[in-house]
């Protein structure tokens, strides 16, 4: 089965679409393109909504806008079998190739607002909320994770256990709803020492795109002191650095960040996830919310929030010790939700 994965610029959108690959290939055997989806100057997103609304129906039409839009040559492309997106620079992309090859089947990771989403085969949303709507099934966030690359963690079941328990600490930063004012900054590298120091604990930490440079330092002292046994620094290391940390025995991460929350959840790894008061409610609390009490086959919780600001080394420590690590392979159940919208029958 040929993929065309539509990838946009941010790696939180096109992890997701990869994902979703990797789930359509624990179904069939497949061979992977990849585009770059970058809109041209006009095209702006009300500008897409706008001409998805009105023209591009016909093949010729669609392939005409694809190169006004996007610089896509649908002649220079394998005719796919699957189109996969995420991100919306992705969404009239997908659909004007879908129309371009004559209705090929378009599986989008997320929710779409805005547009006529009927040629859309399958959305997969993070939400239970919107999991009724028609084409739509609810889902974690897809990611590249793959469980099985990672030993089973160790069992964190009383604080004692704690001690030289390995936690990885991902490290967010301002995003779209999401605020971290300077006194939270303070309170994490608070909770850091202090658990470090009273329990023994061993941090793997990594900052990531959106970190301040002063938070970054800050992480780069205490890994001088000694207070981290690892500390990536995204500026120097770059996209893909995180992946070995979820390989540790839990998974803390800045809650700005629903894809992190996501993947170290899809690693069977207890998360938790440290949450700004300037956090304006909406579509991501939703889900995460949702995520926090989802039995991910196991009969416990697995996901917990605490705020940031207020977290102590006492109540983090009670709080990851009651959780579980989750249990089964996440892709294989995405590949259960895909399958019957592809005429695939899900593995056994």
């Amino acid at each position: 089965m040929k993929l065309l994965v539509l990838r946009d610029k941010k790696p939180g959108h096109f992890n997701q679409a990869e994902g979703v690959a990797l789930a359509v290939g624990r179904l069939t055997p497949t061979e992977t393109a990849r585009i770059d989806v970058h809109p041209n100057w006009f095209a702006h997103d009300d500008v897409r909504k706008f001409i998805m609304r009105r023209y591009g129906r016909t093949v010729p039409d669609a392939r005409s806008w694809l190169r006004r839009m996007y610089d896509i040559d649908a002649d220079a492309l394998d005719r796919p079998d699957v189109i996969i997106g995420s991100g919306r620079p992705t969404i009239a992309a997908g659909i004007l190739i879908s129309r371009a090859f004559g209705g090929v089947p378009f599986l989008y990771s997320g929710g779409i607002g805005g547009y006529d989403t009927r040629e859309v085969s399958l959305m997969i949303v993070a939400s239970p909320r919107a999991a009724g709507n028609p084409r739509c099934a609810y889902s974690l966030i897809p990611s590249t994770v793959d469980p099985d690359a990672y030993p089973p963690p160790r069992r964190l079941a009383v604080p004692g256990d704690l001690h030289g328990a390995e936690l990885a600490l991902l490290v967010g930063g301002t995003a779209y709803r999401k605020e971290w004012p300077q006194n939270e900054w303070d309170a994490l590298i608070r909770l850091v020492r202090d658990l470090a120091a009273s329990h023994g604990v061993r941090w793997r930490v990594t900052t990531s795109r959106r970190t301040p440079d002063e938070v970054g330092a800050r992480f780069a002292a205490l890994a001088g002191e000694g207070v981290l046994a690892e500390f990536i620094d995204y500026r120097t290391a770059g996209p893909g650095s995180v992946r070995a940390l979820f390989g540790a025995d839990a998974v803390v991460v800045t809650e700005d960040s629903m894809s992190m929350l996501a993947e170290g959840l899809t690693a069977r790894r207890p998360v938790i996830g440290l949450r700004s008061a300037k956090v304006h409610d909406g579509y991501a609390s939703e889900a995460i919310a949702s995520w926090c009490t989802a039995r991910w086959g196991v009969e416990g919780q697995s996901l917990a929030i605490l705020p940031l600001g207020t977290v102590t080394g006492e109540q983090f420590a009670a709080t990851l010790t009651a959780l579980e690590p989750p249990q089964g392979n996440q892709l294989d159940r995405l590949a259960a939700l895909v399958a019957p919208v592809l005429g695939l029958e899900p593995r056994s």
